[in-house]
């Protein structure tokens, strides 16, 4: 299980902080259908971005700490709820997908 710090407490000034850069819906969206081998349909993407968003913003928070797993798990959770057949599998591929950009870029989404 990887757990990662999000922001950190330390002061930065601007020109150090990692996580000044933001990172649109669409370059996530575009990286994402160009990193899978498998279809996904434009209103899956839009549900996955909206129910990642959703953890991201309302339980993880500005300083807060997440287990990856724990974040495919909740979207995959409301992906079922909304009736969207998709594997568990695909889910946690895409998250994690998006969870690597976002550390890799240093930044974070709009």
């Amino acid at each position: 299980m990887k757990k990662i710090d999000i922001h950190t407490r330390q002061k930065l000034d601007d020109n150090e902080n990692k996580y000044n850069k933001q990172i649109s819906s669409e370059s996530m969206r575009n990286y994402i259908l160009d990193s899978i081998e498998f279809s996904m349909s434009n209103d899956q993407w839009e549900l996955i971005n909206k129910h990642f968003s959703e953890y991201w913003n309302h339980k993880v928070g500005i300083g807060g700490y997440f287990y990856w797993d724990e974040v495919s798990s909740y979207v995959y959770k409301q992906l079922r709820q909304d009736k969207q057949v998709i594997s568990q599998n695909r889910v946690d591929f895409i998250v994690e997908l998006i969870l690597s950009k976002i550390e890799k870029d240093g930044g974070f989404m709009e």
